[in-house]
């Protein structure tokens, strides 16, 4: 790893090569992978998808709208 920062430091390395090590190294930083969170009412509510809630049909009752 150092030796792949170092060829970045000098710029040497290709555009393509760099981006690759760069993101290896900022996942490195964060953590490593995310992984992605369950969305939930109020989640998607704050990104302005609108949620409504139907609750469950009575059995033998069909309700059309």
């Amino acid at each position: 790893m150092a030796i792949n920062v170092a060829r970045i430091g000098s710029g040497w390395v290709d555009k393509t090569e760099a981006r690759r090590v760069l993101s290896r190294l900022e996942r490195i930083a964060e953590g490593g992978r995310k992984r992605a969170v369950k969305a939930t009412p109020d989640i998607l509510a704050a990104a302005g998808i609108a949620v409504v809630e139907v609750p469950p049909a009575v059995e033998g009752e069909l309700n059309h709208v």
